[in-house]
């Protein structure tokens, strides 16, 4: 028995599998602002801003009278470095992603030198902290730096994450309430 299919036919069978396949691209599509090159430029916006935010906590430290408590100024520095650090991972990896793209990687190594400068001053921070009698000063200033600095890299990742296109992450939506069962 031989199947004969009209032009008609054939036609629709196209439309059905194209529209299968589109299907599936957009169920593949939907994770696509948190892969790859968008995976990369959230976490490096992200490790900036935790970066930023420790700074920003070791300064009201510092610009207190009473002595700042070795071990949480000691943790705060830890976190900056580990945040840095991560952030220009992430920065590497949209640097090869980039690399022949001459806008990106311009604004790629003005915050790869915001952030080298943020370290530096975070390891003069460091010094600070784990002396006996931190100077409140250099420490404030150091963190005012750093803050500086890392607002800095921000402001260039921003840019950088619109001319690569990559969307700011929505929100999550909020879960319904579920209403407890009574027995």
């Amino acid at each position: 028995m031989k199947l004969r299919l009209s032009g008609l036919s054939l036609a629709i069978m196209f439309l059905v599998v194209t529209s299968v396949s589109a299907q599936d691209n957009a169920i593949r599509d939907a994770g696509a602002k948190i892969r790859g090159d968008a995976q990369a430029g959230h976490n490096a916006s992200m490790y900036q801003r935790h970066a930023q935010d420790r700074s920003l906590t070791l300064y009201h430290y510092s610009q207190s009278q009473q002595p700042l408590p070795k071990a949480e100024a000691k943790e705060l520095v830890t976190g900056i470095k580990k945040d840095l650090t991560s952030a220009d991972k992430a920065l590497a990896k949209l640097k090869a992603e980039h690399a022949k793209e001459p806008e990106a990687m311009k604004l790629i190594s003005a915050i790869e030198k915001h952030q080298a400068k943020a370290h530096e001053v975070c390891n003069m921070a460091e010094e600070h902290c784990l002396k006996e009698h931190g100077d409140h000063v250099v420490i404030g200033d150091c963190c005012s730096e750093m803050w500086h600095e890392i607002d800095a890299a921000r402001a260039d990742t921003a840019k950088l994450l619109k001319l690569l296109k990559i969307e700011n992450l929505e929100p999550p939506k909020k879960s319904p309430v579920k209403k407890a069962v009574s027995k």
